[in-house]
């Protein structure tokens, strides 16, 4: 069951008022949502819901064990529920990419293979949930946070489902105090939360899809029937589709969550007008990133033991996140170029801390060098981000080549073009460049109206935005990650 889809809206609706009557009988209200996230992720694979239900109990009685620390098993405990966890990630989303690995390493040295074909299907949101229920351990572990005693509440954690398939990534210590006596019992910024919901069909059905079927996917899976010129706007377009569809279900999910109660961490903040790979990072999945921070680079020493071992952090988090989002090489590259990139920006800062500390003077710049420099920095971090998503993107590492290889050598002539193509995109450019104050605007505008005004509104503008987007509705592309 798709966000933007008729089912889905019926489906809400009928959450939605339930979820608010319900609030009088907190035991009630919690059965209800467990069993509304249960019965979404039902929609997808009944089989889904086992492995969900599975994980979910695990994690709840490994977190209590953690806390109890009997006969002094603390740290076994915890141990153990992380390899579990990651052996549960490991088998349904790697198996088959280790199991093809092994077995070309096998054949180069003379020995049979020996891991059987399994057929497995990836559980649809797992690698998002199995990352809740690790920071939950952790952060038990660590003394962070209270394990919860009400399973309940914990089954509801991990399965309540604006946040399920796709985050944002939710920590036990915001989400859980949420559920205590009912919630909270107003909706607060509704207006606000119509306006992600509408912006986010918005980015999904008009932008993203759009470019998705007229452009990107058509120049990725053929280069070189394309000039150049068209293949570069497919690199461009492709930085807009994966922004759109992913920001795009993040504002419907924390819409969503919104007009039920629940508050939502922030999961991007205009990435693409970051002026470094860090700042980047720190406004892109910034659930995902903070997550990585403090579960990955901090453990293995972050910044604290010397630059050397700093950079190999730095390098060794950006691998882990792009081996995140799949089990294949593209994938590592691509958080590889990510990872050096980080390298050698951290380097220049740190040069320039030591030029500081040694006394050697910079120039301040003047007004018009100052911003001639920013634009640079922009120019140059968006390019890079743009030029690693055809990584991305690309279904192996060879066609990435390939494509690059097209982009640069391309000797075709300009085909015919579709110029309404080009004005999705200076489109898409422009709203994402205006994205806050288009949001503000329209959310001030529902403010102002009168109740039976404001209701016909939101439910015209809903229609016209699915009467814009395509009659198929392709999958979020976070779906397969």
């Amino acid at each position: 069951m798709l966000f933007p889809a008729f089912e889905f809206f019926l489906f809400f609706t009928l959450v939605l008022i339930l979820n608010w009557f319900l609030k009088r009988w907190p035991l009630v209200w919690r059965l209800f949502l467990l069993l509304s996230g249960y019965y979404f992720y039902s929609t997808w694979d009944n089989n889904f819901l086992i492995i969900l239900f599975g994980v979910s109990l695990f994690n709840f009685l490994s977190g209590w064990t953690i806390d109890k620390n009997f006969l002094g098993t603390r740290k076994l405990v915890f141990i153990s529920s992380l390899i579990a966890n990651l052996s549960v990630l490991g088998l349904f989303k790697y198996y088959d990419f280790f199991r093809v690995s092994t077995e070309t390493f096998l054949n180069k040295i003379g020995l049979p293979p020996t891991l059987p074909f399994l057929e497995i299907i990836l559980p649809v949101g797992l690698s998002f949930y199995i990352f809740r229920t690790i920071s939950y351990n952790i952060d038990v572990y660590l003394r962070k946070i209270q394990p919860t005693h009400s399973v309940l509440d914990f089954l509801i954690y991990v399965s309540f489902f604006p946040q399920l398939l796709s985050g944002p990534i939710a920590r036990a210590g915001d989400f859980l105090p949420q559920l205590k006596d009912g919630g909270t019992k107003k909706i607060e910024n509704l207006y606000e939360n119509f306006t992600l919901i509408i912006l986010g069909l918005f980015k999904k059905l008009v932008i993203s899809s759009y470019l998705v079927a007229n452009i990107t996917d058509d120049v990725f899976a053929v280069p070189e029937n394309y000039s150049s010129l068209i293949i570069l706007l497919a690199v461009f377009a492709y930085s807009l589709v994966i922004y759109f569809d992913f920001s795009g279900y993040t504002d419907l999910a924390i819409g969503f969550a919104g007009l039920m109660g629940f508050r939502s961490p922030i999961n991007f903040n205009t990435p693409y007008l970051s002026l470094n790979i860090q700042d980047f990072w720190r406004r892109w999945h910034i659930t995902l990133s903070n997550w990585v921070r403090d579960y990955i680079y901090i453990p293995l020493g972050g910044n604290q033991k010397g630059l050397i071992r700093k950079y190999l952090n730095l390098m060794a988090a950006m691998i882990l996140i792009g081996f995140w989002h799949g089990a294949a090489t593209h994938f590592i590259v691509w958080g590889a170029l990510h990872g050096t990139a980080l390298v050698v920006f951290h380097c220049y800062v740190d040069r320039k801390k030591v030029n500081h500390s040694l006394g050697i003077l910079i120039k301040p710049a003047n007004k018009i060098k100052d911003i001639t420099s920013k634009f640079l920095q922009w120019f140059v971090t968006f390019n890079f981000v743009s030029f690693a998503w055809i990584f991305f993107r690309s279904e192996t590492t060879e066609s990435a080549f390939n494509f690059i290889q097209a982009l640069f050598a391309s000797q075709k002539n300009i085909e015919t073009f579709k110029i309404y193509i080009l004005f999705v995109v200076v489109i898409g450019f422009l709203f994402f460049l205006f994205e806050k104050r288009i949001t503000r605007a329209l959310t001030i505008f529902q403010e102002k109206l009168p109740l039976i005004l404001w209701f016909i509104f939101v439910i015209l503008i809903t229609i016209i935005v699915f009467k814009l987007g395509p009659e198929t509705i392709p999958n979020f592309i976070y779906f397969s990650f």
